[in-house]
C-alpha cells in the first residue's frame, strides 16, 4: 500500500513513528510521512526508506492575518484542519496513496476528513489516551500560563469533556485505531464505543536494531549507586518527586547512592530542582538535563537501577513508555509503580520490584533491597534482557502492525467482479 502519515511535529524526532514507517517500509509498503516544516531539514526528503514532507502546517505559521483568523476558527469548530487536508490532498493525487495513518488525535478528524474525500481507510494509531494527557500536563502547568492570551484561548476551547467527545467519535469512525498497550485497547473499545474487531495494540517496545544495549557506561558513576530516570519530564504524573522525597528514607542506609534524572521539561523540572533544595539533596539528586539519544544507553549502563515512578491516573493507566523496555535492554532492574501496564508487564518478567503509586516508604524501601543484594540485581536484570529478546521487541510487535496492514489492504482491495468491470 502506499501510506500517507499525518504527524503533527517535526521528524525524526518520535522513535515509535520511526519505528513504524521503516517496518513498512520493508514490507514492500511506500510511507509518506506529511510533517511540520524544519529550518534545517528539506521539504522532501527521504529518511530510511520513508518520503517525508515538512510544510508550514503549525497553526501559528498558517493562522496569520484577518484570513487566517477566520480559518482558525472554522478549524476549531470543525476541529479539521483544512491547511493539512490541502497538502495530505495534493500527495493523494499526485502518489496515489492508499490509506492515511494519523498519530495522535490531534489531526484525527483531520485525517478522517481527508479519508472521506477521497474515499481511503484511515488508520489512527494513538500513541497516549489524548485527553487525559492533557489533563495531566495542565495539572501541572504554572499560573503564569494564564498571562499568555493563546494559552488561555486553547484552555477554553479545549475543554477536556471535548477532547473526550472527539476522541469517541474519531475511533468509531476509523477504519483501525492502533492503541499502544492492551489496557489502551479495552479503553477504546469499552469507554469509547470502537468495534473491538478493529482495534489492534502496537506496543512502545524496544528495537534491538537500533538501541544499543551493550552501550559503555557514562564515565563518573564508577563507586556510586546509581538509581537513574531516563526521560521526558513533562508533568507530574511521571511521579519523579516520589523518588526524591524518597531519599532521606535510604541515603544514610546507602551512602553512595545517586539519583540521576536524564531528561529536560519546564515546569516539572524546576519543581523537581525546588524540592531537592528544600531537602538540602543536591549532592544525591542530579539532573543532567536533555541529552543526544545516542547517550541515553549510556546512561542506562551506567546505573544500577532505573525507574518508571509513575502515578496512577487515565493516562498512565492505558499506555507504556518506550524506557521500561530500554531499561531491561541494558540488563538493568527496574522500579516501577503498579499502574496497571508497568505492574504486568514487570510481573509477568520477573525484571524488577512493583511499589504502590506514590508511597514514598515503599519507594526507599525497594532502592534499599536491591541496594543490599547485588544477586538480586543480577537476576531481574538478565530476566529484563530475556523478556526482550523474546517477546518485547521491534521484531517480534512489529508484526501486528504488518498484519493490520495486511488485513487493511484484502479488505480494501478491489473484488475480481470490480475489476473485470472496469474500463
Amino acid at each position: 500500500m502506499r501510506i500517507c502519515m499525518l504527524l503533527d511535529a517535526a521528524y525524526p524526532t518520535d522513535i515509535r513513528v520511526a519505528k513504524e514507517a521503516r517496518a513498512l517500509v520493508d514490507d514492500g509498503h511506500t510511507v509518506f510521512i506529511l510533517s511540520r516544516a524544519v529550518d534545517d531539514r528539506p521539504q522532501r526528503e527521504e529518511v530510511d526508506g520513508s518520503v517525508v514532507v515538512r510544510r508550514q502546517l503549525a497553526n501559528s505559521e498558517v493562522n496569520r492575518g484577518l484570513g487566517g483568523v477566520v480559518r482558525g476558527l472554522v478549524d476549531l469548530v470543525t476541529d479539521v484542519r483544512r491547511v493539512w487536508v490541502d497538502e495530505a490532498g495534493s500527495l493523494v493525487e499526485l502518489e496515489g496513496i492508499d490509506a492515511i495513518h494519523v498519530h495522535d488525535l490531534p489531526l484525527a478528524n483531520t485525517g478522517l476528513a481527508i479519508g472521506d474525500e477521497y474515499d481511503i481507510p484511515v488508520v489512527l494509531d494513538l500513541h497516549e489516551n489524548w485527553p487525559e494527557a492533557v489533563r495531566q500536563y495542565r495539572a501541572g502547568h504554572s499560573p503564569r500560563n494564564f498571562l499568555n492570551p493563546r494559552y488561555v484561548a486553547s484552555r477554553l476551547t479545549t475543554p477536556i469533556v471535548r477532547l473526550k467527545r472527539i476522541e469517541r467519535q474519531a475511533v468509531r469512525r476509523a477504519d483501525r485505531v492502533i492503541a499502544v498497550v492492551p489496557e489502551g485497547r479495552d479503553h477504546y473499545i469499552y469507554d469509547c464505543g470502537a468495534d473491538a474487531s478493529d482495534v489492534f495494540v502496537v506496543s512502545n517496545v524496544v528495537d534491538l536494531d537500533t538501541f544499543d544495549g551493550e552501550a559503555d557506561p557514562v564515565p563518573g558513576y564508577e563507586d556510586q549507586f546509581v538509581v537513574s530516570y531516563v526521560g521526558t519530564l513533562g508533568g507530574g504524573h511521571r511521579g519523579l518527586d516520589t523518588v526524591i522525597r524518597a531519599v532521606p528514607h535510604v541515603v544514610d542506609d546507602v551512602p553512595s547512592l545517586r539519583i540521576v534524572i536524564v531528561g529536560d521539561g519546564s515546569d516539572y523540572k524546576r519543581e523537581l530542582e525546588r524540592l531537592t533544595a528544600d531537602l538540602g539533596l543536591e549532592n544525591v539528586v542530579e539532573f543532567t538535563g536533555r541529552v543526544p539519544f545516542d547517550d541515553v544507553p549510556k546512561y542506562v549502563a551506567a546505573s544500577d537501577v532505573c525507574l518508571v515512578p509513575h502515578r496512577d491516573n487515565g493516562h498512565t493507566a492505558t499506555t507504556i513508555p518506550h524506557k521500561l523496555f530500554q531499561y531491561m535492554a541494558v540488563r538493568k532492574p527496574v522500579i516501577v509503580t503498579n499502574v496497571a501496564p508497568l505492574g504486568r508487564v514487570v510481573d509477568e518478567t520477573e525484571s524488577g520490584l512493583v511499589v504502590p503509586a506514590g508511597d514514598v516508604v515503599a519507594m526507599a524501601d525497594a532502592i534499599q533491597r536491591l541496594s543490599d543484594d547485588p544477586a538480586l540485581c543480577d537476576r531481574l536484570g538478565e530476566n529484563g534482557r530475556e523478556a526482550v529478546e523474546t517477546k518485547y521487541n521491534w521484531a517480534v510487535e512489529s508484526e501486528h502492525l504488518l498484519d493490520m496492514y495486511r488485513d487493511l489492504e484484502r479488505e480494501t482491495a478491489p473484488s475480481a467482479q470490480e475489476v473485470a468491470s472496469s474500463p
